[in-house]
């Protein structure tokens, strides 16, 4: 999934409900006043942050210095490519795959 195709314009055409305990929507309600917004702009501005880093998390790759190293050595350094790598690059469609 690629973040840039995901619609988060400004027009609202969705609606999301859900159910929680009181004791959750109070908490809710203290912390949105504390931030000077409503309750439902400080639930969509959390989930929206937390979505954003969890995508970014999953479209990222971290490495140290020595994977670092490694993973450098390895694309300087290809290994030949096999028969069965070659015929399968020569197939067109993803279903003869």
């Amino acid at each position: 999934m690629q973040t840039a195709n995901i619609n988060i314009s400004s027009s609202k055409d969705s609606r999301f409900d859900t159910k929680i305990n009181s004791g959750l929507k109070e908490m809710l309600k203290v912390a949105s006043m504390l931030e000077g917004v409503d309750l439902s702009a400080f639930i969509i501005s959390a989930a929206t942050q937390k979505a954003r880093e969890i995508i970014q998390h999953s479209e990222s790759l971290t490495l140290n210095s020595d994977e670092y190293k490694k993973f450098m050595n390895i694309i300087d350094k290809p290994q030949k490519a096999t028969d069965d790598l070659k015929n399968l690059m020569k197939l067109n469609d993803l279903d003869e795959r």
